[in-house]
């Protein structure tokens, strides 16, 4: 886990989310920023790395999983920045998917803090395009605010869990008892 970010410190849409969506225990991930912006070029805007701080990589109601980049103790081979390139004008990133298909993408046209939301629905053509960063989209979404043409329906009211909460419920379920 990791420190949180608080108050003035916080991205105010991942603050205003925190409310309305209760960060997990075990949530949080540790990325190095610093060092994945020299490894790779790419830097990410600060609603999502508070966001990451605060609720890490995994899942909101079981549906639509939050990538992030690789991280000391990364469980799963498909991170981020898995087949991003270095980045340049225009490019797409995608930073969430559901269990339908559905994509969540950043247009990422200048600086990451201005990088709007793209909603690319898996079943049909096209696109939609907010003009908002990924922290105020999730707040818009959980709240319905923001009802865009979801391949697979979001159980309300929104639940987070990292993904150490999913390995550790999948392990009760399947009857080991010690955990990890």
């Amino acid at each position: 886990m990791t420190d949180r970010p608080r108050g003035k410190n916080m991205h105010w849409a991942v603050e205003d989310l925190s409310r309305v969506m209760q960060p997990p225990v075990d949530g949080g991930s540790d990325v190095d920023w610093e060092g994945i912006r020299d490894e790779t070029g790419w830097d990410f805007p600060a609603d999502y790395r508070d966001f990451v701080a605060v609720y890490g990589l995994g899942a909101i109601s079981d549906s639509i999983g939050i990538n992030t980049p690789r991280f000391d103790g990364y469980p799963y081979g498909e991170h981020l920045l898995l087949h991003a390139g270095r980045p340049s004008e225009g490019v797409t990133l995608t930073w969430a998917s559901n269990e339908a298909g559905d994509d969540f993408l950043w247009r990422c046209n200048g600086a990451p803090d201005q990088w709007p939301v793209i909603f690319r629905p898996r079943t049909r053509r096209g696109y939609h395009e907010y003009p908002m960063g990924m922290a105020a989209f999730l707040l818009g979404l959980v709240q319905s605010d923001i009802q865009p043409p979801l391949d697979a329906a979001l159980t309300l009211p929104a639940t987070y869990e990292s993904w150490r909460g999913e390995r550790r419920r999948l392990l009760d379920e399947a009857g080991d008892f010690e955990g990890f």
